[in-house]
């Protein structure tokens, strides 16, 4: 165990620390050891303090990672019940149902629905969007249709030519 009280160790480690010029001669004389005692005890009373900040800092981090990790867990289990309705979502969102027949305003009114009042694209947007799809559309379509149309042998452009009813949904044509 020691051999001084611990008060010494700390003047001992005072005087090392104060810089002071014939401090630690001092002290030595003061407290009855050597020099090299004295810087012993200032290195071990600094490595200590070190030791003792370090754990200090260590637990605090500890706790913050703690609490940092029950966070992102809660902001896991958030997303996990959200859909992501980004610009790409929300540019095939207007686009498909536009092709489906939905009008600009009832997309716009639809994605009222699904965003904040101030995240809903304009009208404008909204039609040039579909505009933009309708050219990449068109694009694709110029290939497609002179390869399709010879082998076009009737073309049902509404369910009126079957009388009402869907022939492949299993539904019968009305009377």
């Amino acid at each position: 165990m020691f051999k001084l009280p611990v008060r010494t160790w700390i003047l001992n480690a005072a005087s090392v620390l104060s810089r002071e010029h014939g401090a630690v001669t001092r002290q030595a004389e003061r407290s009855g050891c050597s020099r090299e005692t004295v810087y012993e005890h200032a290195q071990k009373v600094e490595q200590r303090l070190a030791d003792e900040l370090a754990g200090d800092v260590v637990a605090e981090l500890r706790a913050e990672n703690q609490r940092l990790q029950e966070v992102i867990a809660g902001l896991k289990h958030e997303a996990e019940n959200h859909t992501v309705l980004d610009k790409d979502k929300q540019r095939q969102f207007v686009a498909t149902g536009f092709a489906m027949g939905v009008s600009l305003r009832q997309v716009e009114d639809l994605l009222g629905v699904l965003l904040p009042q101030d995240q809903v694209p304009d009208h404008s947007t909204l039609g040039r969007w579909v505009a933009d799809e309708a050219r990449r559309a068109g694009a694709v379509l110029e290939v497609i249709d002179p390869a399709c149309t010879p082998r076009i042998e009737t073309l049902a452009i509404d369910e009126i030519f079957f009388g009402g009813g869907r022939p492949w949904s299993g539904s019968s044509p009305r009377a």
